[in-house]
């Protein structure tokens, strides 16, 4: 693992702890796209989801981050901000008709059924979408039976 991808699992790590001043202190120190991300799930965690997303496309440049890992982006910050659903419906892009699926997306899906027990049925069926048969089974399975951490 890259200095830089480790970096990015910890913003996250800090937004589910709902750290926004760390994340505030973590924008400083990263640049680009990774401050934009930083700065957008510490507003996101303010309940500010609407301009955490602003500020999430406003760090996005030419081909990065890759469409994928926007769209997972995207999802964070509207699952930070308490808006499952259109969590769930940003999370598509970064599933539909991947080869393998990324963990980290396959355990926002079920996240978000554990949040909201009424987007259940639609998380194990967007799981179903994307990833090897394996993984379509083991995420489906996990998205069915989660529980709000």
């Amino acid at each position: 693992m890259s200095a830089r991808s480790g970096l990015r699992d910890e913003t996250w790590r800090l937004a589910r702890s709902g750290a926004a001043a760390e994340l505030e202190r973590a924008a400083d120190l990263l640049d680009g796209y990774d401050a934009h991300r930083a700065r957008a799930f510490a507003l996101a965690v303010e309940g500010r989801g609407d301009d955490a997303l602003a500020h999430l496309e406003g760090g996005a440049e030419g081909d990065w981050p890759f469409p994928d890992a926007l769209a997972a982006d995207r999802a964070r910050v509207r699952f930070l901000a308490g808006d499952y659903a259109r969590s769930l419906e940003a999370l598509q892009p970064a599933v539909r008709g991947a080869d393998r699926l990324d963990p980290a997306v396959a355990e926002l899906a079920a996240d978000i059924a554990a949040r909201d027990p009424t987007l259940r049925l639609r998380a194990v069926k967007l799981v179903l979408g994307g990833g090897t048969t394996w993984q379509r089974l083991r995420n489906a399975a996990a998205a069915a039976v989660s529980r709000d951490r």
